[in-house]
């Protein structure tokens, strides 16, 4: 079981600056966080979390959707043990959907009041998924449990085993071994009941836990 922390570090990307400082003023009122760094361009986002090692990020996705929906991936590869939050404007099931696949942890809309963008955290620090309740409203099926569970790591196999890899660049890639990844790849067979690597693809697409 992981130790809870006494402060969790944080990363804000959002291209309008007052929404940055707004989220800002939030978190700076309560002990348990820090943020230590802000962007207004994803583009950016990847290099500060590599110099800044948070624990969580926050990603507005008023911007181009599908440049979020990139960061989000690339994160969740590149950095696996990271939390994200995303905050967005729009009401869109479809979206939200497809954001959580990809590895987001939580989803509010910026109409959310402070209590909702602190529980969302909170939540997602103790190891669970969070929707606000302005989400839930949306599509009542997001609160049933998806039809199968998968951890972080077994997300970044999966969406690795997508590409084509083998055990050996997979575990190259996320730095893991051979085996380990032979492991996670024999879990993901039995969840998914797949007889090979197209079948356990062609599932994980049907379930929309990886987006073609």
């Amino acid at each position: 079981m992981t130790k809870k922390k006494d402060k969790y570090s944080l990363l804000i990307a959002d291209p309008n600056y007052l929404i940055r400082q707004g989220l800002r003023a939030i978190f700076d009122s309560e002990s348990f966080y820090d943020v230590i760094g802000d962007t207004d361009a994803y583009e950016n986002l990847s290099e500060l979390i590599k110099e800044q090692n948070p624990d969580g990020v926050l990603i507005g996705v008023s911007m181009q959707s599908s440049s979020a929906i990139q960061i989000i991936r690339d994160i969740r590869t590149r950095f696996p043990r990271i939390k994200i939050v995303v905050i967005d404007t729009k009401e869109d099931v479809n979206e939200i959907v497809t954001i959580l696949r990809l590895g987001a942890q939580g989803y509010i809309l910026k109409q959310c009041d402070k209590g909702e963008i602190l529980d969302a955290l909170r939540t997602v620090f103790a190891g669970k998924t969070f929707f606000c309740h302005n989400v839930m409203k949306l599509n009542k099926s997001l609160e049933a449990e998806p039809a199968v569970l998968l951890s972080e790591r077994e997300l970044q196999v999966l969406s690795l085993i997508s590409e084509g890899m083998t055990n050996r660049e997979i575990g190259e890639k996320i730095f893991i071994s051979e085996h380990t990844v032979a492991s996670h790849r024999k879990n993901l067979m039995r969840k998914f009941e797949a007889g090979n690597n197209v079948d356990l693809v062609i599932k994980a697409i049907k379930e929309r836990i990886i987006i073609p």
